[in-house]
């Protein structure tokens, strides 16, 4: 089977839904021997933009807020460590990081992910990000902190919502 079949293979079996955009991306670099092109293209591009410490917080999308977090004292015994002017509720998870649960659109599904990171500057990161060509929101709303920062939030190749933090920030 020559390169151009592979492809064609890789394509269909894509179009067919038997594997995502992810897996094909990477089967076609591997099918024309892009793969060794890959480390040699990152060590030339920008430098990552923060080291991740922690997941410090996950945020859930809930019907309602008093009702989730009574299922999550009485089921796992969290208690709530804050209440933020939006709100919602950050019920603790050990030290270093919570749940958090808002009255937010598309419940019962993931709103976004916090990452914790060292030396948070919510503006000097955006501009990091840049260098990786995404764009980043930093949100200056002190309705939706507590902790007095400056809210960075960007999205990952599937669209998942990621937010960066100082590392050890508690809601």
């Amino acid at each position: 089977m020559n390169e151009l079949d592979v492809i064609e293979n890789l394509v269909e079996g894509f179009e067919q839904k038997k594997m995502t955009r992810r897996e094909l991306v990477a089967a076609l670099m591997a099918a024309t021997g892009a793969m060794a092109v890959v480390p040699t293209l990152h060590a030339q591009g920008a430098a990552p933009v923060a080291v991740g410490r922690s997941m410090n917080h996950v945020s859930l999308s809930v019907i309602d807020v008093n009702r989730s977090a009574d299922f999550y004292q009485r089921v796992l015994g969290m208690e709530i460590i804050s209440r933020p002017a939006n709100g919602g509720l950050n019920m603790g998870l050990g030290d270093e990081s919570f749940l958090g649960l808002y009255n937010l659109p598309n419940p019962g599904g993931m709103h976004h992910l916090c990452i914790g990171v060292d030396n948070y500057d919510a503006d000097a990161l955006a501009e990091k990000l840049v260098d990786h060509g995404i764009q980043a929101d930093v949100n200056r709303d002190a309705a939706n902190r507590t902790s007095g920062g400056d809210q960075l939030y960007f999205n990952d190749p599937d669209g998942i919502r990621v937010q960066l933090a100082q590392h050890g920030y508690l809601g």
